[in-house]
């Protein structure tokens, strides 16, 4: 009975991942770098907003919220040094 629940499971299973229109695959370094570059926006999010300085708010927000709309480790960790890049040279 075990074997035969197990086996209908992973069939199951199977069926709904085909079934599913989005790619449910992560990289382990995609999630570090969504988590380190999203920490990194936090501070300029709020170092933005106590000296009231828009670029580093809207650089924050950029740096929390792109991670999600980004498939793979390659860009979310170039597009996270760009903006990171962008953040620095503009730094008062």
């Amino acid at each position: 009975m075990n074997e035969e629940f197990q086996q209908q499971f992973k069939q199951n299973l199977s069926t709904v991942m085909e079934a599913m229109p989005i790619d449910l695959s992560f990289s382990v370094w995609a999630i570090v770098a969504g988590i380190l570059f999203s920490t990194v926006g936090w501070y300029l999010y709020r170092h933005g907003k106590k000296n009231v300085n828009p670029r580093n708010v809207y650089s924050g927000l950029a740096l929390m919220i792109y991670p999600y709309f980004v498939s793979g480790a390659l860009y979310t960790w170039v597009i996270g040094l760009l903006i990171c890049g962008y953040v620095f040279y503009w730094w008062d």
